[in-house]
């Protein structure tokens, strides 16, 4: 497999980001507002009604990563093809939904909706690992992948803003972005089969002639299951830290058009203009996490990222009207660190499956990486349930503007303290990037490839690197 991912591969690889992106604001930004303000439902239930759509990803998720691991390519595209099926016709039911079904609908909608977006997503992402086993072009392709997610939520964040000055409603706008994403998206995802898929299947590859010193490999494809993730505690750590920084970002998003309007007194308009502003901070600031992660290591470069967010956002419960330049600044600021979020972790998950191959024995990279986008989408809909029960609680309302306080403390403060739980769990995260080289040369060395490929001669086989790694493992918790 080559080291170096070429630029036609990258850009097939990442162009269906875009397009994937667009749904995004309207998902986890709009939508719940919508729901509350158009069709009277109340916020606790709304939040309920996310979060138990999004149980069931706890179920879909690890059963399509496992599908994958079994299968091969047409099992890839087969799973890209049948999500996007059933994505498109749930977007359009949750945009118009029956008045008098409204809650029913934002229920059955949104189920259906993430499990077709399960469907493209586990294989999507999972597709990092298999495009090269170099630890910085990975996190190349998942920066270029990244990129164009921003471009398609800055995409996403203009359309409402262009809608509003030609005069359309929230409901058009909706249908506006729907149709946008599809027409991006269909072109795009079909260059990504056609083009970046190989002949054979990927999870067979990395593991073909496999020779263990205590015992073979007699099969390629080495089946895992769900129970055996417990054993690979790096990344039960890693997806922990996921988690936690998950919750802080979806907790604001989902009480960020209450806070334009209740705090800093903006109108509706207002709101993708923020939004806007927010993530082209993060689309502006990859090219430099890129060059940082070349120098600094990835768990301290996100963690350095994520105090950074901390220290912006602590003001934003303080601020009201005429504070916008004030918190035209946080969003930048927030913007940037989520590029961190978007571009460091995303690489550190395909070092963690390598560590799983070398470690366990097993292929599961579909199962792992479904374990993450599961938790990503159960993150983002805890976070739903915590914002809008503790607003309710709080005796907020969306045709009040009190009290204030409580909602600028839910949106700002309670991200903080999860972020914080993320820096945590990632202090002394002993795998490292000098680690994941010595992790690849052992498995080079294993399957009797030769160990002359020019990404690999400058560092000698240090097989220490991994013994100790092997050994902080086993202690880890």
């Amino acid at each position: 497999m080559s080291r170096k991912i070429t630029t036609a591969t990258l850009l097939a690889y990442a162009g269906p980001a875009l397009p994937l992106a667009i749904p995004t604001v309207v998902i986890y930004v709009l939508l719940p507002a919508y729901y509350v303000e158009n069709y009277a439902l109340p916020l606790l239930w709304t939040g309920v009604l996310l979060m138990l759509a999004r149980l069931t990803d706890v179920i879909t998720d690890p059963l399509i990563g496992h599908w994958l691991d079994r299968g091969n390519t047409r099992t890839y595209r087969l799973s890209l093809i049948l999500g996007g099926l059933i994505c498109i016709p749930s977007l359009f039911l949750l945009i118009n939904p029956p008045a008098e079904h409204a809650m029913l609908t934002l229920f059955c909608g949104s189920l259906l909706l993430y499990l077709g977006w399960t469907l493209i997503q586990v294989p999507y992402i999972t597709w990092l690992s298999h495009l090269s086993t170099d630890s910085y072009q990975r996190t190349r392709a998942a920066t270029g992948r990244e990129g164009l997610a921003l471009i398609g939520l800055l995409l996403s964040a203009s359309l409402p803003v262009i809608a509003v000055a030609m005069g359309f409603d929230t409901q058009a706008t909706l249908w506006l972005m729907a149709l946008v994403t599809i027409l991006l998206g269909a072109p795009l995802i079909a260059a990504l089969l056609r083009f970046a898929m190989p002949l054979q299947t990927p999870t067979h590859q990395p593991l073909a002639g496999l020779h263990f010193k205590d015992k073979p490999l007699k099969h390629a494809h080495m089946q895992s299951s769900p129970r055996e993730l417990l054993q690979n505690r790096l990344a039960l750590r890693l997806v922990a830290a996921w988690f936690c920084n998950g919750i802080a970002n979806g907790v604001p998003a989902v009480l960020f058009p209450f806070y334009i309007t209740a705090v800093l007194g903006g109108t509706e308009a207002d709101r993708p203009v923020y939004i806007l502003i927010y993530f082209a901070a993060a689309c502006l600031s990859l090219p430099l996490w890129l060059m940082l992660s070349k120098k600094i290591d990835k768990r301290l470069l996100w963690q350095l990222a994520m105090s950074g967010a901390v220290l912006a956002f602590l003001p934003a419960p303080w601020l009201g009207p005429g504070d916008e330049a004030a918190f035209m600044l946080i969003c930048i600021l927030t913007g940037a660190a989520l590029g961190a979020d978007l571009a460091l972790p995303h690489a550190m998950q395909a070092e963690i499956t390598d560590w799983d191959r070398f470690r366990f024995r097993r292929q599961q990279t579909g199962l792992l990486f479904a374990l993450w986008n599961g938790a990503t989408k159960l993150a983002l809909a805890l976070a739903a349930l915590l914002a809008l029960g503790l607003l309710e609680l709080s005796g907020f309302t969306p045709d009040s503007s009190a009290p204030l306080l409580a909602l600028g403390l839910i949106y700002a403060l309670l991200p903080c303290v999860f972020k914080a739980g993320a820096i945590a769990l990632l202090w002394g995260f002993p795998l490292k990037t000098h680690h994941h080289t010595a992790i690849q040369r052992r498995l080079q060395e294993r399957s009797g490839r030769s160990l002359t490929d020019a990404s690999y001669t400058d560092t000698p086989i240090d097989h220490s690197d991994t013994d100790r790694l092997q050994q902080h493992e086993s202690r880890t918790v």
